[in-house]
């Protein structure tokens, strides 16, 4: 049996044959890298509702990249470039804590990389083209 690997979601606007609706979903990227890693992916919309039941059926996690997190998690101010999704950042961060705590395999991309930092007390810089002095 090949081992179950989550994969966190992007909550975005999206369109297909004739709908247009909100939608949970990922690159196929992200998806293709778990098959051709052995792994069997499994999508995992943003909740922060039954994440300890979604741990237990996981051997693995891939934080997936998005949009910027909320700098009031990390006691900033926004800048006007940063764009947001609450209720992932919310969601993923309750995920990302508990995952740690069980020490489930965790692989952090991009804005994932980014949570993990938070989650561990760090900061971040939000908005890298503007000079820093």
């Amino acid at each position: 049996m090949r081992p179950l690997i989550g994969i966190t979601a992007y909550v975005a606007e999206a369109t297909w044959s004739y709908w247009r609706q909100p939608a949970a979903l990922i690159p196929l990227a992200y998806v293709r890298a778990v098959e051709e890693a052995g792994g069997r992916p499994l999508i995992v919309p943003p909740s922060d509702e039954t994440i300890e039941e979604t741990l237990d059926a996981l051997h693995g996690l891939v934080f997936s990249g998005g949009a910027d997190l909320d700098p009031a998690l990390y006691g900033s101010d926004r800048h006007p470039a940063t764009s947001t999704s609450p209720e992932r950042d919310q969601a993923e961060m309750a995920l990302m804590k508990a995952a740690l705590a069980r020490d489930l395999p965790t692989l952090a991309i991009c804005r994932g990389m980014q949570l993990l930092n938070v989650v561990r007390g760090g900061t971040l810089i939000q908005h890298l083209p503007e000079p820093r002095g």
